[in-house]
């Protein structure tokens, strides 16, 4: 409107600059709103006062004009001021249909001022002109905004990157010290040489872990016997949060035994959960994580097994034997809860050939198979019953072949610990 106020006065057309003057008045409206910071309602404003601007010109001059052609930026418009898809979508298709019914009607409406042909035509240039020159700076416009956000979202990346490494590097430090905590393998193997412990973290640190303590000279056990405490505990969470929580239980578990010398398994579960509670009830916050854990003591030389459990049960396969045998673990964990009930110790004569298993619930609640669903207790109870007799360290892989088998491409949900140990 700004560019046609000026050809109309060159060429003395003065019938039709008191249409754009208002026109160029109801236009400028916009700014008022954008003003007030009313920028949505200035946004649709706009694109209405647009069309409702350029159809009136197109039938009051005679047909041939060129004024139509104004319609095609203005269809440009709604994509680069509109943040919600669907009002572009929308003003778009409106503003396509008028310029269809202006093209339908505009032959049978007579134009209100006369114009010879000639300077019909040139004003018909300029519009074209102009028309190109707005769907150029239209497009122009539309590109910067592009490499603005590009060259934004490149710095993000690049700032994400940097982040991404540092706590990827923090956590691969913390996955040293988690694993330093850890009972070696040789250690492991020379005190429980027919074991094996399949331990595969969701994240690089995790909330399960394993825990093994010894007693060269036991107090109310045969003195001529080696005792091995172990355990597989699954602390609340898995990743940071869990790798956190599992320090802490890590360390009650040490003060159980160390410090306060106890060594029947249900009262160092008892003791534990005393440490974990008062370490916890030292913040403001109402804090409840905890860990589920079976723990065995076993005299390797007399056989003789004593195990508690919370929540987490042991399962024995007897020498020869076709069928579990489940020691079920107390419904609390080490932690606050409604129950603080004593835990159960069941103390178990093992016989050469039997072998034990205890565990956390990652790998049968693990999603898979055909239908994406959890393994569950039984399945992993005849898997154990289709391995056991396999030599120790063939069952660790064959449960992690069946593992990823099952998992397949879904993600693994859960912190994993197993541990076999074969009595001989």
């Amino acid at each position: 409107m700004v560019i046609y106020l000026p050809i109309e006065i060159i060429f003395n057309s003065f019938e039709l600059v008191p249409y754009i003057l208002i026109e160029i008045g109801i236009l400028n409206s916009t700014l008022l709103f954008n003003y007030k910071k009313w920028f949505g309602f200035s946004r649709i404003y706009f694109i209405i006062a647009c069309i409702f601007s350029i159809v009136p010109m197109m039938y009051v001059v005679p047909d041939g004009g060129g004024n139509e052609f104004f319609l095609l930026p203005l269809s440009l418009l709604p994509g680069l001021i509109f943040r919600n898809r669907w009002l572009d979508i929308s003003f778009f298709i409106l503003v396509v249909i008028v310029f269809y019914i202006v093209l339908s009607t505009k032959g049978l409406i007579d134009p209100i001022i006369d114009v010879p042909q000639e300077q019909i035509e040139f004003f018909r240039n300029i519009y074209i002109g102009v028309v190109f020159l707005l769907c150029f700076t239209i497009i122009s416009y539309f590109r910067i905004l592009v490499n603005q956000l590009e060259k934004i979202t490149k710095k993000k990346n690049e700032l994400l990157k940097i982040s991404n490494e540092e706590i990827k590097a923090s956590i691969s430090y913390a996955k040293r010290i988690q694993q330093a905590i850890l009972p070696s393998m040789n250690l492991i193997k020379k005190n429980l040489p027919q074991s094996f412990i399949y331990y595969k973290p969701k994240d690089i640190v995790a909330g399960d872990f394993y825990w093994m303590h010894l007693l060269p000279e036991p107090n109310g056990w045969d003195v001529n016997g080696d005792v091995v405490l172990f355990a597989a505990a699954d602390c609340t969470g898995h990743g940071v949060p869990g790798a956190m929580v599992s320090v802490v239980c890590h360390n009650a578990l040490n003060q159980s035994v160390k410090e306060f010398g106890i060594t029947e398994p249900n009262l160092i579960l008892e003791k534990a959960r005393d440490i974990v509670i008062d370490t916890f009830s030292e913040s403001i916050e109402n804090v409840q994580d905890g860990m589920d854990i079976s723990i065995c003591v076993l005299n390797t030389k007399t056989k003789e097994l004593n195990y508690a459990g919370a929540n987490n049960p042991l399962w024995i396969i007897r020498n020869n034997s076709n069928s579990i045998e489940e020691y079920k673990a107390d419904k609390y964990h080490i932690g606050k809860c409604d129950m603080m009930k004593s835990f159960t110790n069941h103390k178990i004569q093992l016989n050469e050939g039997d072998t034990i298993y205890i565990f956390s619930d990652g790998y049968p609640d693990q999603f898979g198979g055909a239908k994406g669903k959890k393994l569950k207790s039984k399945p992993f109870k005849d898997l154990l019953l289709s391995v056991h007799k396999e030599p120790i360290d063939t069952q660790k892989e064959l449960l992690h072949q069946h593992f990823e088998k099952w998992k397949g491409t879904l993600e693994q949900v859960d912190d994993v610990c197993v541990i076999g140990v074969r009595i001989f």
